[in-house]
């Protein structure tokens, strides 16, 4: 997943003869991952209510004023959680594709939902032993976006990523 995000990133940088049409951007806030469970050499280890800085970078192609293709990787940073005396890390991160379509609302605002999907990997780390899982479900989120010219845009969005995982993001995006 990571060398087609790769691919998609370096398709859209190499493509100036559809200027105007494709962006990227990144994005920072508050991810949260809620009731995961790991069973690691042994010892089932449960994330509740285990909040962490995310970002993500992404990439996308603006088909036309109100739709929008987009590919992003995001992470969900990495928290340690105590299960008795153990100390366990755990990190969370998203391969994700998604569709997004925008009203506008004004000169320069508008908002949009999300639809797509997203593959969640979440993994958990003791005392050399590990364990992984991978969900892929429906991705779906909603935002506003903000117009500081006809390249920038600032974006405020929700994303709901997997069962137990969600973002709350506020970023920018540039189109090229």
């Amino acid at each position: 997943m990571k060398k087609l995000m790769a691919l998609a990133m370096a398709a859209a940088f190499a493509a100036p003869a559809f200027a105007g049409d494709f962006y990227a951007g990144a994005d920072i806030g508050r991810g949260k991952i809620d009731g995961h469970t790991e069973v690691i050499g042994g010892t089932t280890v449960t994330m509740a209510d285990w909040k962490d800085t995310t970002y993500s970078i992404f990439g996308g192609y603006q088909l036309n004023e109100t739709l929008s293709f987009e590919l992003g990787y995001r992470s969900m940073g990495k928290n340690t959680v105590s299960v008795g005396t153990k100390s366990v890390e755990v990190k969370g991160s998203a391969i994700q594709a998604s569709m997004l379509a925008s009203l506008p609302v004004g000169n320069d605002f508008s908002v949009f939902g999300r639809l797509g999907v997203s593959s969640f990997k979440a993994k958990a780390s003791y005392n050399g032993n590990s364990s992984s899982s991978s969900e892929s479900k429906a991705l779906v989120g909603f935002g506003v976006r903000y117009a500081v010219s006809k390249e920038t845009n600032i974006r405020a969005e929700f994303q709901k990523l997997a069962s137990d995982a969600s973002a709350l993001t506020v970023g920018v995006d540039f189109k090229f």
